[in-house]
């Protein structure tokens, strides 16, 4: 899998629709996944070091957890955050393991 692919809404869109918050949220989905493809997955593309990559991480955490707003459609607990991270860390895993296979 190459780096276009990990950049693919399709496969972010599915993982995110799983959220409970966001299954019958159409527009809340969308909007995080062009949120994390275009702000925090090159933020964590681009970090250089362990400690970098947690800084994205909880950056990205706070903006899953903070209420909605007109710009920002949806909003989830903090356990639901925790687990969509999870979700999104091990797909990445997956991604870069193909990559090194």
């Amino acid at each position: 899998m190459n780096q276009s692919d990990q950049f693919d809404n399709t496969v972010w869109g599915e993982l995110v629709g799983r959220v409970t918050e966001l299954r019958c949220n159409p527009a809340g989905c969308d909007h995080l996944v062009y949120r994390f493809l275009g702000q925090y997955l090159p933020a964590l593309l681009s970090a250089r070091t362990q400690e970098a990559r947690e800084r994205v991480w909880s950056a990205f955490w706070s903006y899953l957890t903070t209420p909605a707003t007109r710009a920002k459609p949806f909003a989830m607990s903090s356990s639901s955050a925790d687990d969509l991270i999870a979700v999104i860390q091990m797909e990445l895993n997956r991604q870069w393991y193909q990559q090194q296979g």
